[in-house]
């Protein structure tokens, strides 16, 4: 009881302050955790997003990724007070904060038996409500020893990673010597703020279709390779699903068709769904391994594509993928959601409106060069087309009642949903593909 009137207290009093420090000016503009409207699956998105537009561009992006040790358990008081106070917060709301931080006598109890009491001081305490916000804060300095070497940033809580454009010909000793510049000045500001750095743990990668460095590595939870083919990826993640439904289908026999369907929602879907903008743009055998698991559900549950979709509204996951990120490109256009997209997505200002089939919000096309295809065993174009890049071209060629009559992202999906539902039961050829920038489409 008493935890839980700390944390009503907490939401209390976190009025007056939390607002001000969530956002952009106190926790910088690429931080993606305990921020509203943001979250990993963004971060995710504009990360490859960032990395497959230098690939089309001809460059290469050296990766730099820390390791803060401890983190939330490691915060000065006095310098978090500091920022806070550097921030323009009040002396009386800066007093309860200092209150609220102050040294606290812990102990462990398990079954009825006490540990020794442990000391808690200098830290942000984790599991309330105020920890994150308070973290945001102290580490949103951080991001300035990025920018000494003109690295770019993204911040998940504690998990910053830097990264940076060189020209296809820098030779890679001066990238990895950038990078190290890069992690000399960010262990700098760690020693200023009493922060400690993980070496062993931090990473180093140079990500290129021609000439990559390091191995395949973790980030936000999924498992990327440094040429961004994503094949092992999608290969992993269809294991990892293959085995939870077999899990689900020892069920069969105690489950309805929906039963089956709805376990597979709640442990499985979600689990592929946050991982669709890193692998959107894998090859499509890959991808056709992955869509398998969806399969060999509905063959169990005796129900077919076409009744998943109508009765169960369940898609095929290349449609469910598709309008997924049409829903990102689409929550850009309304000017919602993190303002990063914008640069990937914006609107042609000077796109002539004659075809009336044709909405007006029209993007700027991603144009490719000849040269893209011509580097033998990479196709850097096929990336672009089968990436989100390549879905500018299908959101241009939607309807406009579904584009411009659609304020919400919700509303555009459903919209989207409708007529997928319609060509499924038309039986129309290749209607799971209707949002893919891999087929045709036709609106009309």
């Amino acid at each position: 009881m008493t935890a839980q009137l700390a944390k009503v207290l907490e939401r209390f009093l976190g009025l007056i302050f939390l607002p001000t420090l969530a956002c952009e000016k106190s926790t910088g503009m690429n931080q993606f955790a305990y921020t509203k409207g943001r979250g990993a699956r963004d971060a995710l998105a504009y990360l490859v997003l960032s990395w497959l537009q230098a690939f089309r561009e001809k460059s290469s992006v050296a990766l730099y990724m820390s390791d803060v040790s401890g983190a939330f358990d490691r915060v000065s008081t006095k310098r978090l007070i500091s920022k806070l106070r550097a921030r323009g917060m009040p002396d009386d709301v800066l007093q309860v904060v200092e209150s609220w931080l102050r040294r606290r006598e812990a102990e462990v109890i398990v079954g009825g038996v006490a540990s020794n009491r442990m000391t808690l001081e200098n830290m942000v305490f984790q599991g309330t409500v105020w920890g994150p916000s308070l973290w945001n804060v102290f580490y949103a300095d951080a991001r300035q020893a990025i920018h000494k070497h003109a690295f770019e940033e993204i911040v998940f809580a504690d998990d910053l990673n830097a990264w940076k454009r060189f020209e296809a010909h820098t030779p890679k000793q001066t990238m990895l010597e950038d990078m190290d510049s890069c992690q000399k000045e960010l262990h700098a500001w760690g020693r200023a703020n009493q922060d400690v750095f993980d070496c062993d743990k931090e990473h180093m990668l140079i990500l290129s279709r021609q000439r990559p460095h390091g191995q395949s590595f973790k980030l936000l939870g999924v498992d990327f390779d440094c040429k961004l083919v994503m094949s092992d990826a999608v290969f992993d993640l269809t294991t990892k699903c293959k085995w939870k439904l077999k899990a689900i289908l020892r069920t069969k026999k105690f489950n309805t068709s929906e039963g089956l369907i709805n376990l597979y929602k709640a442990q499985i879907l979600s689990y592929i769904e946050y991982r669709t903008a890193a692998v959107y743009h894998a090859c499509s055998t890959s991808l056709a391994a992955l869509e398998s698991v969806q399969t060999k559900l509905l063959e169990a549950a005796g129900v077919t594509e076409v009744e998943a979709l109508l009765n169960f509204r369940l898609a095929p996951l290349s449609a469910r993928r598709d309008m997924a990120l049409l829903g990102l490109i689409h929550r850009t256009v309304l000017g919602k959601g993190p303002v990063q997209f914008k640069r990937f997505f914006q609107i042609d200002e000077q796109a002539v409106h004659v075809d009336k089939r044709q909405h007006s919000l029209q993007l700027k096309k991603v144009e490719l060069h000849w040269s893209d295809f011509a580097l033998p065993g990479s196709r850097p174009a096929a990336y672009i087309q089968n990436s989100m890049f390549g879905l500018i071209q299908v959101y241009n060629t939607l309807p406009p009642e579904v584009v411009e009559a659609s304020p919400s992202v919700s509303s555009f999906q459903s919209k989207l949903q409708e007529i997928l539902m319609l060509r499924a039961d038309a039986t129309e050829p290749g209607w799971q593909y209707s949002f893919s920038p891999r087929g045709t489409r036709n609106f009309s």
